[in-house]
């Protein structure tokens, strides 16, 4: 059985247990599911109610979105009536395939069927054809609908990222007919749907990533392609590449390969309105240790000594130089086309340090399975040609940083040891940086 953090709403447990899915399927409002686990792609748990998405299998067509729900598990009945009625309210409670929204009076929950989300409402316009179309125009260059049609029948979306209220990707699949010539254009792109409180700055940081990489040597980005500010979207071309292979025979390359194009990431001399100075570090700290206390109260003490070890060291960073950093690195934002890497996935990038991406690479790569010498490989290369080295300060903090941010993927995981692998990775943190502290 799951463990469940202590003051999370009671029928949590009755979720984990997948208790609560089958009585929703017998009533048919659920899809069916084999794993449930490996099903849910997003939880944020709270006191008062409990956020989560599970994703469906089936892919998403013109005006059949992908299968997924919406499900928000509440402390009492009366904030999931009020919750339920503003769903319908807002018109939210029906997708185009006849999904309906529930309220389930017993477990205080409420379900809402994808793409339905109150603080993406615009969402849903994308699997209407005649509106995806208008938006869809400023992505397409030449393209205009006075002289092109968009073809209903091959138009596919695919779901490959959701963060309820924040944020949904898609890799949309398009086709365009003339109509005066025989002539027909295929589109594969990569789709970002946003609230409006982020979009103007997300909008504004993937076209400048986009213009600053273009001629990079070492690793290329995904294009910009155009932007739809009404609809709270923009796009990028769909790169087809695979995930670096370290047990493949090539694997020894890697590191080089990477540290080249990490370290020329690094030197770009763009200036981004996020900068992350050690004060904005310092409060990340004490919301990280927060939340975690929140799910593990047992370890607020080892939370708290590690608080203080973490906001001691940040102050090591005052007088280190920024870089261009992509904030959010890990083996799965690498790709390989050919000889060439590919960097994915700069929702997160801005003037940073380069001990912050190259310590959650490494951590990555270990947590990932892969031996502390790949890691260490990946940090030499880096070191040979990185115009300034990263110390061995630096390199720790950023380490237990990445390794602190991750101590929440367990519990996300529905992994039944979650309360102790939360309590190992804060632990490591704490006698890794104790190796410091003893070196003066």
């Amino acid at each position: 059985m799951i463990p469940i953090p202590p003051n999370s709403p009671q029928s949590l447990s009755a979720f984990f247990s997948g208790e609560l899915w089958e009585k929703w399927h017998k009533k048919g409002w659920v899809f069916e599911i084999e794993n449930l686990p490996k099903q849910v792609t997003y939880i944020r748990n709270k006191p008062e109610s409990c956020r989560l998405f599970v994703k469906g299998l089936k892919d998403g067509s013109s005006d059949t979105p992908p299968s997924g729900i919406n499900l928000r598990i509440f402390g009492n009945l009366e904030s999931a009536k009020d919750y339920h009625k503003k769903i319908l309210t807002k018109n939210l409670g029906t997708n185009s395939v006849g999904d309906s929204s529930f309220l389930d009076e017993e477990s205080f929950t409420v379900g809402v069927p994808f793409p339905g989300d109150e603080e993406i409402p615009q969402l849903r316009r994308i699997f209407e054809p005649s509106r995806f179309r208008r938006l869809l125009e400023p992505m397409l260059g030449e393209v205009t609908y006075d002289d092109w049609r968009l073809q209903r029948s091959i138009t596919r979306h695919s779901l490959i990222a959701y963060k309820p209220g924040r944020r949904c990707v898609l890799k949309t699949k398009v086709k365009l007919r003339s109509l005066n010539e025989d002539k027909k254009i295929r589109k594969l792109l990569h789709l970002k749907v946003e609230n409006r409180k982020t979009i103007s700055q997300s909008f504004e940081l993937a076209l400048a990533i986009s213009n600053a990489t273009k001629n990079c040597q070492f690793f290329k980005t995904p294009r910009f392609v155009g932007t739809s500010p009404a609809m709270n979207i923009f796009g990028h071309e769909w790169i087809e590449g695979h995930h670096l292979d370290f047990s493949g025979p090539n694997a020894g390359d890697f590191p080089q390969k990477i540290a080249l194009a990490l370290n020329e990431l690094h030197q770009i001399p763009l200036e981004t309105s996020t900068h992350p100075p050690p004060q904005i570090m310092a409060n990340e700290i004490d919301n990280l240790v927060s939340d975690l206390s929140k799910l593990r109260p047992e370890s607020r003490f080892n939370l708290l000594s590690l608080s203080n070890r973490l906001k001691n060291h940040v102050q090591c960073l005052n007088l280190v130089p920024s870089v261009l950093a992509h904030g959010d690195l890990h083996r799965l934002q690498i790709l390989q086309d050919g000889d060439q890497i590919i960097f994915l996935d700069f929702d997160r990038a801005g003037r940073g340090f380069a001990c912050m991406d190259l310590g959650s690479l490494m951590e990555d790569l270990i947590l990932a399975g892969e031996s502390e010498d790949v890691a260490q490989a990946l940090l030499e290369q880096y070191q040979k040609c990185a115009s300034r080295k990263i110390s061995k300060k630096e390199l720790i903090f950023g380490r237990c940083m990445a390794r602190l941010r991750r101590s929440f993927d367990p519990f996300r995981s529905f992994s039944e040891t979650w309360p102790d692998e939360m309590e190992k990775s804060i632990e490591w943190c704490n006698s890794l940086l104790r190796t410091v502290d003893s070196d003066g």
